[in-house]
């Protein structure tokens, strides 16, 4: 018999019973329904361009619910400057970009430091923000070159540039993809923070496939004059996170500094709510923000909805049969009856 035809066979055997037993797991009670994300991590250095010296990348995890309550986690480095990060999707993984080098780099949040995965080059501007896309292939990385705004796209795991985008006389200084199961917004669409000269903030809503800005919602309600817009970020239940710094004016030609705060955002009408500054112990000029979605500890919710049901048990079939590296579980680049081995044994371990 023809070895590629058996081994086909025994895929497709396999995945038919993915159903079954995605059914004997939830009857199991192996699934488990999830709360909005409660932490986030944000990193301290500079993101801006021009700025002088290097500045100590310290990681904290600040409560979203309090974000006064703010504890370290690790120095990503002594000699390096970082601008944007995300977590890598399904994985535990937070990796940032750093201007120093123009590089991406996996964050050691145990033992600090950082792990190469390569530079990337047309930014020589250093970088912003970065988001990756919602099946982990690809970081869309952002700067401002001159009158325009620079987005790449890049192959995440080897740094590699897939496309340049130019965006004239805009500037964005954060980035976050809306994530699959959104409420009311398009699951994968690019958004941005954008800062005008005269101080208003807007969400932007940027399309690649065209290199415009399709939509602009103007913020209202920050409380302060915003000068960087530093992170932005959604939670899997829909919410949208940004952290804010500014300044107020007291009185003329005398101005005071306003720390890192923290939003939510409400995409749709440009409503914002000021949870507090993210201050524990000391000040944390954040230049990034990143959620800790705990997805890492349920491989099996590949929809990222919290829970594990027979919308997960959909997508793996449908990613599978696609050829789709989503399904790619043991992470070994091909698709075969291990990964629904692993997929299944992921399935019934349920979520934390």
């Amino acid at each position: 018999m023809n070895t590629n035809r058996f081994i086909k066979k025994q895929c497709m055997s396999s995945l038919n019973l993915v159903g079954a037993a995605a059914v004997m797991a939830l009857s199991m009670n192996a699934s488990a329904g999830g709360d909005a994300a409660v932490q986030a991590y944000i990193i301290e250095g500079s993101g801006f361009f021009g700025a002088p010296g290097i500045e100590f990348g310290r990681v904290g995890l600040v409560n979203l619910a309090d974000p006064s309550s703010v504890s370290s986690v690790a120095l990503a480095a002594t000699d390096l400057r970082f601008g944007g990060a995300d977590v890598r999707p399904r994985t535990a993984d937070l990796v940032a970009f750093e201007n120093t080098t123009n590089a991406i780099r996996i964050l050691d949040l145990v033992n600090g430091g950082n792990t190469l995965i390569d530079s990337v080059g047309y930014m020589d501007s250093g970088v912003a923000g970065m988001a990756y896309s919602n099946d982990g292939s690809v970081i869309y990385v952002t700067t401002t070159v001159g009158a325009f705004l620079r987005i790449l796209e890049v192959n995440a795991n080897t740094g590699a540039v897939i496309e340049v985008h130019n965006i004239l006389n805009f500037v964005v200084s954060s980035l976050a993809v809306v994530p699959e199961g959104h409420p009311t917004l398009n699951a994968g669409d690019l958004y941005g923070l954008a800062s005008s000269f005269g101080g208003s903030l807007r969400l932007a809503k940027i399309d690649l496939d065209t290199n415009t800005v399709v939509s602009q919602q103007s913020l209202f309600g920050i409380g302060f004059t915003p000068q960087f817009e530093t992170g932005l970020d959604f939670a899997p239940d829909g919410a949208l996170y940004a952290v804010i710094q500014g300044f107020d004016e007291v009185s003329p030609d005398n101005f005071v500094e306003i720390s890192s705060h923290l939003y939510t955002v409400d995409p749709l009408v440009g409503s914002v709510v000021d949870l507090g500054v993210i201050e524990g112990a000391q000040t944390w000029d954040a230049v990034t923000l990143v959620i800790d979605d705990g997805v890492a500890g349920c491989l099996a919710d590949i929809n990222g909805d919290g829970a594990l049901n027979f919308f997960d048990v959909s997508a793996f079939l449908n990613a599978f049969a696609a050829g789709d590296l989503l399904a790619d579980f043991t992470g070994d680049g091909a698709l075969n009856f291990f990964d629904v081995s692993a997929f299944l044994g992921a399935f019934a371990a349920g979520c934390p």
